[in-house]
């Protein structure tokens, strides 16, 4: 369906659109049919906000505004970085965070309606910050809650956060960047082949340490597979063999990586100095002042996308064969069980063994035991006409009394074996990943 490299798309615009829109409706369809959380629903849930907050409305357009999103764990330093890029203090800082967080978007005001009212970000218009002061045009910052969160809600909204973005700008610490969680993270970043862009924050003083933090740094993100992305380099990022230099900052092809030191604040406190973030503030400014340059990074950006969104097509695939093969054997179980238990029933009443010794008793006054026997083995639908032959010529017989007996002793014990069925599905169930929640959710 889509381009397997970062090729030009060889399709005509509006179908392009019409593939996406198609796509969109479908992820849509398998998000809904996922009701536990786990790793399948992850990957409906990624794929079903990547097509509605990306890929359509960038298909629909390359001049809708770029969007950057700034990515960290907690206490990283992406509010501080946010105020710098902005010029001002739109965006609170420090280690702590309160337990709920919501995302700060810097835009124009018209980028922000852009962005929100039927753009990429409007499902997410309740938890997003607007500050238009700072914005560029062309250019929509947001900085994004901890990717580390402990709430699950804001790590929900900065994973979709990820699949709305341009751009990603990962800030991380010199103590904190080999964390496994952000590497998840960025590991998304990667299969999307989003340009990157990495901040080094807190790096020491000395040149030769900070240079030794970068170079682990580019090599953690190179065996990633971050560097592969092609023609993701932004522009002024450096060529590939660049070194690190004495400050701390480096670049490589497909992500670049900026050093700041400890300490290396403005006068307010609130924002990095701005020297050490430069490169990363002039590209934006590029960006922001030239709309050739936004509609080629939309358009790699798009093409990443559209090329690396074949593997989380193929995953999302073998969940949905993977769960109807798992959806068949839960069925078979099902029909196994009750096939037995209607089994067992009729053998029961071949034998007649249902019957109350209540009813038993009233006949014993009128007909033998072995009467009763080919009584019931003749078949329940012949039970009247049976019944009239055998007490012919004796004395009146509780005939409809013994019938309502039989009745209601037969609904019991099919009643019984029709629990007893439930029962033992319900247990083989809970023991299977696909129906053990519904069980449990749902025991009735």
């Amino acid at each position: 369906m889509f381009p397997p490299s970062l090729e030009p798309v060889e399709v005509a615009p509006e179908h392009l659109v019409d593939r996406v829109t198609e796509l969109s409706r479908l992820a849509a369809l398998r998000l809904a049919q996922v009701e536990a959380a786990g790793p399948a629903a992850e990957r409906a849930r990624q794929l079903a906000d990547h097509v509605r907050s990306y890929l359509l409305p960038r298909a629909r357009s390359l001049d809708a505004p770029l969007l950057a999103v700034l990515l960290g764990p907690t206490g990283a330093g992406k509010s501080t970085l946010m105020n710098t890029l902005a010029g001002r203090a739109v965006s609170r800082t420090g280690v702590l965070r309160p337990t709920t967080r919501e995302a700060v978007l810097v835009a124009t005001e018209v980028d922000a309606r852009a962005l929100l009212d039927d753009g990429p970000l409007s499902t997410l218009v309740s938890r997003i910050e607007t500050v238009t002061e700072g914005g560029r045009g062309g250019v929509a910052i947001v900085d994004a809650p901890d990717i580390d969160s402990i709430e699950r809600d804001n790590r929900a909204l900065a994973d979709a956060l990820v699949e709305a973005a341009d751009l990603c700008v990962f800030v991380t610490t010199a103590t904190r960047y080999a964390d496994q969680v952000p590497w998840d993270v960025l590991a998304r970043v990667r299969q999307r082949r989003l340009p990157l862009v990495v901040v080094v924050n807190r790096l020491p003083p000395d040149p030769t340490d900070a240079s030794a933090v970068v170079s682990d740094m580019e090599r953690l993100l190179s065996e990633a597979g971050l560097g592969e992305q092609a023609d993701g380099t932004l522009a002024g990022a450096g060529q590939p063999g660049d070194t690190a230099q004495a400050d701390g900052t480096g670049s490589m092809a497909g992500f670049q990586v900026i050093g700041v030191v400890e300490g290396e604040l403005d006068a307010s406190g609130s924002g990095l100095d701005a020297r050490r973030v430069q490169p990363l503030i002039t590209r934006i400014d590029a960006l922001a002042a030239d709309r050739d340059e936004r509609r080629a990074l939309a358009a790699r950006a798009l093409a990443g996308a559209l090329a690396g969104v074949g593997s989380l097509v193929h995953a999302v695939a073998d969940d949905l064969e993977h769960q109807s093969i798992e959806a068949d054997a839960v069925r078979r179980i099902a029909r196994g069980i009750y096939d037995e238990e209607l089994r067992s029933l009729a053998d029961e009443l071949r034998g007649g063994r249902f019957l109350r010794e209540e009813v038993i008793r009233q006949w014993h006054a009128f007909v033998g035991a072995d009467q009763i026997t080919r009584l019931f083995s003749s078949g329940i639908g012949k039970l009247r006409g049976t019944i009239l032959s055998v007490v012919r010529g004796t004395p009146p017989a509780p005939v409809a009394a013994v019938e309502a007996g039989a009745t209601s002793d037969l609904s019991a014990v099919a009643m019984a074996h029709a629990a007893e069925a439930a029962r033992r599905t319900a247990a083989r169930w809970s023991e299977r990943p696909i129906t053990a929640e519904l069980v449990a959710a749902r025991p009735e």
